[in-house]
């Protein structure tokens, strides 16, 4: 969540190596975005993609995990009203409703407190997007009645040296407080949670549980099953290496893995499976000589939208020619 609204880089590669390139390109194509390969540098968007792209991939998200497939003409009507013609939409499922309103979930913290915190200065209607910064400059954003995306660049692909959040994003607010006054367009209402997610808050450090000891809290959206289930103050919690310093194996010292004592939800909506606790290690921390067969990994957030199990090894990603994006 931090890494998508601070536009961290290295934690999305690590990430998109972590589900396996391949899924993220399956989604990806699905999803509109027919240019991406499956290299480091596509899970930073360095493929070539038109804004009319985007904004298919945006639909996504922005209806509930239905892509609806962009078109200039929705209908033709006479001088009097009348309806000539009308055209529907291609209509696809490609996420899981309850993964799509998670990733709308942390978009909307791009807004709010991340790369494009300056929106709020103009635009206060719920909102979620992401900023994009390579040779050019994107903003792709939406709100529960409206996806716009505003790409600035040049024709001959040259660097135009100006950050997403700094070209784009401004564009895109003062065309959203505009559009605000339009009659379709003024009730622009919170997202709604589909039924299968859970809200809870989290401290900020260690991303347990919050409570009254550890008041410095966020609140973020999980399938339920999938949310961490030990306090900040438990004893497994004592760990207070912030998640990237935990990624990327920084700070602190290893714990031992922690035992889950909630075992199998028996959520009747979802019957998803409740994860071991937040602090326990991955099969690949445990000792390469030990003879003890391992459990088999269940599914964790990630691996619901892509699908990966957790009994396939990390490849080492393969040299990429393509630029990367700041």
């Amino acid at each position: 969540r931090f890494a998508l609204a601070h536009s961290i880089n290295t934690a999305t590669i690590k990430l998109a190596q972590m589900v396996g390139y391949d899924k993220v390109v399956q989604i990806a194509r699905a999803a509109g975005i027919k240019s991406v390969r499956a290299t480091p540098a596509m899970a930073i968007g360095s493929y070539d993609a038109t804004p009319l792209d985007m904004a298919g991939a945006y639909t996504v998200f922005a209806n509930n995990g239905t892509r609806i497939t962009p078109q200039f003409i929705t209908s033709v009507r006479a001088a009097n009203g009348d309806v000539v013609e009308d055209f529907d939409s291609e209509k696809t499922s490609i996420l899981d409703p309850r993964v799509a309103y998670v990733v709308t979930d942390m978009m909307q913290a791009v807004i709010n407190n991340g790369t494009a915190a300056a929106v709020r200065s103009k635009f206060a209607a719920p909102a979620a997007g992401k900023t994009g910064t390579s040779h050019d400059a994107w903003f792709a954003g939406y709100t529960s009645n409206l996806l716009v995306i505003v790409w600035v660049g040049n024709d001959d692909y040259s660097d135009i040296k100006i950050e997403g959040a700094k070209a784009a994003a401004p564009i895109w607010t003062d065309f959203m407080v505009r559009a605000q006054k339009l009659q379709h367009y003024k009730d622009m209402k919170p997202f709604t949670p589909p039924p299968g997610v859970t809200q809870v808050r989290l401290d900020k450090v260690t991303n347990l549980l919050a409570t009254a000891n550890c008041p410095d809290d966020y609140e973020a959206y999980f399938i339920d099953g999938t949310q961490p289930i030990t306090t900040c103050d438990h004893p497994a919690g004592n760990d207070t290496r912030n998640i990237f310093q935990k990624l990327f194996g920084l700070g602190g010292q290893q714990q031992n893995p922690a035992q889950n004592p909630g075992g199998v939800s028996n959520n009747a909506q979802t019957g998803a499976p409740v994860p071991g606790g937040p602090g326990a290690a991955s099969p690949d921390q445990s000792s390469p000589n030990s003879g003890a067969a391992q459990p088999q990994k269940k599914k964790g957030f990630w691996g619901r939208i892509f699908g990966g199990g957790g009994d396939k090894k990390d490849k080492k990603p393969q040299a990429d020619k393509e630029q990367q994006p700041q």
